[in-house]
């Protein structure tokens, strides 16, 4: 193949790279917009340094393969999972609430689920995935994940035992 076969498809990959950058730098901005709630010119500053801010380092981690993170089927699975548990772990916690002032507190539970991760750079973007999908519910949080174990907590048990990372959060 001639060198000018490749000279499309190199601007056609920055152009890509840069819609990409891009559209990161809108939503970590307007996610910084969301937090804050209000709409002033210092506040959309910030939003906008945030996100680049955001974008940059995000850039730098998988530049320099020091987290190997892209979207799987499983991660959106489970993250769509932990999503649809928040609002009735925010019920379970409210009930929770009222018994424990009307005198009937519940202790919370620990679990330690075997998990088996090499030490690699893949291996890391799964053990902060895991960390960060496994803590969205308000119930349960991730505590830590090493090469061999995930420890949980949730603050109401549900269940006497878990066997599976799969199960964090029902």
């Amino acid at each position: 193949m001639s060198p000018q076969t490749h000279r499309p498809q190199r601007p056609r990959r920055l152009l890509v790279g840069g819609v990409v950058v891009l559209a990161w730098w809108a939503l970590m901005g307007g996610a910084w917009m969301l937090l804050v709630d209000t709409v002033s010119t210092a506040e959309v500053l910030c939003a906008v340094a945030a996100g680049l801010v955001g974008v940059l380092v995000t850039r730098l981690v998988f530049a320099s393969e020091i987290a190997d993170m892209r979207p799987t089927v499983s991660l959106v699975t489970a993250l769509v999972r932990q999503l649809t548990r928040v609002p009735v772990d925010l019920w379970l916690l409210a009930v929770t609430l009222v018994r424990a002032l009307a005198g009937r507190r519940q202790a919370g539970r620990f679990h330690e689920l075997a998990l088996e991760l090499a030490v690699d750079e893949k291996s890391n973007g799964r053990r902060a995935g895991i960390e960060l999908v496994g803590s969205l519910a308000p119930n349960t949080i991730v505590l830590g994940v090493d090469e061999h174990r995930v420890i949980v907590h949730q603050l109401v048990a549900r269940h006497s035992e878990r066997t599976s990372v799969g199960e964090i959060g029902s």
